[in-house]
């Protein structure tokens, strides 16, 4: 009986653990600065998770300045991911940032991390 109640114990921590790997909130969002990377999983239409990230330039107001990156990976630890067009810099509202928190419709998209 113990054996079995520490088990379903230790199953659900881990459980509670995992949902929150890959993911940030909504705080992390607000702090971003020059110079961090943020990291997005979505699926494509084959159904597999591709990753991309983007390069944040400068924060002004509520704006934030960012260099896409080149490629895409099947991971999202590829160095890759870690080559970013600084040929043209493109912007985001804070307010539109932040809906990434949660998977967005059609393709799931969602921010992982930032580094």
């Amino acid at each position: 009986m113990f054996l079995r109640t520490a088990l379903v114990l230790t199953t659900s921590l881990l459980l509670l653990t995992a949902c929150g790997i890959n993911s940030v909130t909504k705080a992390e969002i607000e702090a971003i600065k020059p110079g961090n990377t943020i990291t997005y999983r979505f699926k494509k239409s084959d159904g597999k998770s591709w990753f991309y990230a983007d390069k944040v330039t400068r924060v002004e107001g509520d704006t934030i300045y960012y260099n896409a990156s080149k490629n895409e990976a099947t991971s999202g630890s590829d160095a890759r991911l870690d080559e970013f067009d600084t040929t043209r810099e493109l912007s985001v509202k804070m307010a539109d940032l932040i809906k990434f928190e949660t998977e967005q419709p059609p393709n799931d998209k969602k921010m992982i991390w930032i580094e």
